[in-house]
C-alpha cells in the first residue's frame, strides 16, 4: 500500500483527483490532499467576474468537489512550509506528513510590483494571487474611470479588451510587444492582439518601465526614446508575470528564481541549480503552474495544459515502467489555440 499525497488545489490538482478516482479504485492506496486554502478560484473566469455586475460561479469547493465526485480521499488545510525528500516527509503549519508519492500541484503566484508610491494609495495597486483579489479590483473599479494594465501577456491582454467597454484603458509593457513571451515565435497573432487592442482603443505603451503613481497618475518611463510621461489612473492592475509558488524544497528557496522546479515528460520532478546542476527528487511529481516544464522550458499558462498534465501523472504513479508511462504531450499549436479561445470570447 502506498500513501499518496497532493498539494495544493488549482486545476491541475483538481484534475489530478478527479483521474486518481478511477485508477484508484480496486486498490488500498491512502490519498491525502493538502492545501492552504479549500477552495480553487476558476482563474480563467477572472475577467468576466470582474467586468460583469453579476457575481460568476468561479469557486469551487474541495469537500463539495470530493463528495460531488465521491472520492476516496482524506482532506486537511495546511499551509505547507517544507518538504525533505530524503525523509519523505511534510512539514505545515499545523503537522508534519509522510508520503510515498508526492504531488506538486501548487501553482504559481503574481509577480509584486516596484512601484514608488505612498502607502495610502497602495490598494489601488493590485495582483492577481487569490480570489480576494479579483474582488479588489471589482470594487475599486466602481469609482474609476481610467484603468492602468502593467503586462501585455495573456491576462493584461484580456483583461484590456474587457475592460475597455467601459473603462478608458492603457496598458503598459516593458518589453517591445504585446503577448512576447506566449507567442514568441507568431509574429502573426502579435499583431492581430494589437490590432484588437486598437480597435478597442486601449492605449499601448511598449519598452515602458511604469516608476511612481501619486494623485492617480502613473508616471512612466519609455526606455527606446528616454521620454517620462504619466497617464491617468484610477486603479493599477499588475499582470506583468508569475513565478513558482513552492514551499522549501530540501533546503532549496524558489522566491528569488535562482533554484527551478522543472518537470520531465513524465511528470517527475527535479531542481535546477542556478548554476545548472541537477537535483532529481524520487518519487515526486510537479504539475500546473507550480513548475517549469523541460520540452519547452517556460509556464504553459494554460487551463488546457494543467488539465492535461493532472491527468497524466495520475496515471504515470501506478506505472512501473516507462514503456507504460504516458508522456505530458505539449502541442506547440496550443499557443493558436489559445488565442482562439480569447477570441471567440471577444
Amino acid at each position: 500500500m502506498e500513501k499518496i499525497v497532493l498539494i495544493g488545489a488549482g486545476y491541475a490538482g483538481f484534475k489530478f483527483m478527479d483521474a486518481l478516482k478511477n485508477l484508484n479504485k480496486d486498490k488500498d492506496n491512502e490519498i491525502l490532499w493538502l492545501s492552504k486554502e479549500d477552495f480553487m478560484t476558476k482563474k480563467w473566469l477572472m475577467d468576466s467576474y470582474i467586468v460583469k455586475n453579476k457575481d460568476e460561479k468561479i469557486i469551487v469547493k474541495v469537500r463539495d468537489f470530493i463528495k460531488e465526485k465521491n472520492i476516496n480521499v482524506h482532506f486537511t488545510e495546511d499551509e505547507i512550509e517544507n518538504i525533505d525528500t530524503e525523509k519523505k516527509e511534510i512539514t505545515g503549519k499545523k503537522g508534519k506528513y509522510n508520503y510515498t508519492k508526492l504531488i506538486i500541484a501548487t501553482g504559481s503566484k503574481a509577480k509584486l510590483p516596484r512601484i514608488e508610491c505612498a502607502e495610502s494609495v497602495k490598494e489601488k495597486i493590485i495582483a492577481f494571487n487569490s480570489f480576494y483579489d479579483f474582488k479588489k479590483v471589482k470594487e475599486n473599479l466602481k469609482d474609476s474611470k481610467d484603468v492602468v494594465i502593467i503586462g501585455a501577456g495573456p491576462i493584461g491582454f484580456e483583461l484590456s479588451v474587457n475592460l475597455s467597454k467601459k473603462f478608458n484603458v492603457s496598458l503598459i509593457e516593458f518589453e517591445s510587444d504585446i503577448m512576447l513571451a506566449l507567442l514568441i515565435g507568431k509574429p502573426l497573432y502579435r499583431k492581430i492582439t494589437g490590432k484588437i487592442l486598437n480597435l478597442r482603443n486601449v492605449n499601448i505603451y511598449t519598452l515602458t518601465k511604469a516608476c511612481k503613481f501619486e494623485c492617480d497618475k502613473l508616471f512612466c518611463d519609455n526606455m527606446e526614446t528616454k521620454e517620462n510621461f504619466y497617464v491617468p489612473s484610477g486603479t493599477i492592475v499588475f499582470a506583468a508575470g508569475v513565478k513558482q509558488n513552492l514551499p522549501v524544497i530540501d533546503g532549496y528557496t524558489f522566491e528569488t528564481e535562482k533554484n527551478t522546479l522543472i518537470c520531465n515528460d513524465f511528470g517527475e520532478a527535479w531542481i535546477r541549480e542556478e548554476n545548472g546542476r541537477r537535483k532529481i527528487l524520487t518519487d515526486v511529481h510537479a504539475i500546473g503552474d507550480a513548475c517549469y516544464y523541460l520540452n519547452i522550458g517556460n509556464f504553459p499558462a494554460s487551463a488546457m495544459f494543467a488539465e492535461r498534465g493532472g491527468k497524466t501523472v495520475a496515471w504515470n504513479i501506478f506505472q512501473s515502467g516507462y514503456k507504460n508511462k504516458k508522456r505530458l504531450d505539449f502541442n506547440p499549436s496550443l499557443y493558436a489555440k489559445f488565442l482562439d479561445m480569447i477570441l471567440r470570447r471577444l
